[in-house]
């Protein structure tokens, strides 16, 4: 196989993921905190289309995030990473590191979606630094010309609204240039609203009918997680391009919780 042959595979790889957002939607993903490879594995190996690599809320370094984005790729599916927190610098240190996507937290203001956004594009159009050359993404310098002509369209940024804050201007969020989906975070959202783990409450809701109805006006994709109230086919049927329907951590536990109840009803043990 060619040079030429393995880039436009990857290419094309990349081309279909960024399309399973928007004119392939609806997509399902898979949470990502235990990084573990062979979780990452799994994800597309399963069926998931994406995986949502979970730096905000895991323990972990830049060295487990990469290879979690290669065991995710390998598998696949498509490797979106959370950025610890909405300091653009990320940004451009994970699409340096081959990542299919980035989602960045906390986006309140308009200014700071646009302090993210030019941080995915090259000078002089944006922020990002310089080292197509060196960096995973180019495979190490072997495509960088191919990758500079292309790397905006085979890579998705995205932007939480999950505060009260944001909600006040998801429209205008939702238009910023570079911004290519939204998710939307009901959890945190509830407790910017006061209500904290009610993501049902119907303040939550009537806030997130409110971003539902703005960012689809806009064109844009819109993200979320399920919760014990709101199936992924309940989201789906919202209008809803990609649910992420199902969490490494909280499957894990939950099929541990039913083994141990097995267990113990075999054993004639009382309940927990």
């Amino acid at each position: 196989m060619t040079q030429k042959t393995k880039v436009t595979k990857r290419q094309s790889r990349s081309s279909v993921n960024k399309r399973g957002v928007s004119e392939k939607s609806p997509a399902s993903g898979c949470w990502i905190n235990l990084f573990n490879p062979i979780v990452g594995e799994l994800v597309g190996a399963c069926g998931y289309s994406h995986a949502m690599i979970d730096m905000e809320h895991s323990p972990v370094s830049l060295d487990s995030t990469l290879t979690m984005i290669r065991a995710v790729q390998h598998s696949g599916a498509q490797a979106w990473v959370r950025a610890p927190d909405k300091n653009p610098a990320w940004v451009g240190r994970l699409m340096d590191m081959g990542a299919d996507g980035v989602m960045v937290p906390m986006v309140n203001t308009v200014e700071e979606a646009q302090a993210v956004a030019l941080a995915s594009f090259y000078a002089p159009k944006g922020t990002r630094g310089m080292a197509a050359g060196i960096v995973r993404a180019t495979g190490y310098g072997v495509h960088t010309e191919e990758y500079m002509a292309n790397h905006r369209k085979h890579f998705q940024l995205i932007i939480q609204i999950e505060t009260a804050e944001a909600v006040a201007v998801a429209s205008d969020l939702a238009s910023v240039e570079g911004i290519d989906a939204i998710f939307i975070g009901p959890y945190d959202l509830a407790g910017s609203l006061g209500n904290v783990g009610e993501p049902e409450h119907k303040d939550t809701r009537a806030a997130i009918r409110h971003i539902q109805k703005v960012v689809k006006a806009c064109g844009k994709p819109l993200a979320t997680l399920t919760n014990p109230s709101r199936s992924a086919r309940k989201l789906f049927s919202e209008g809803y391009d990609l649910v992420f329907s199902g969490s490494d951590v909280g499957m894990l536990r939950d099929v541990f919780k039913a083994d141990v109840a097995r267990n113990d009803q075999a054993l004639g043990k009382s309940a927990k």
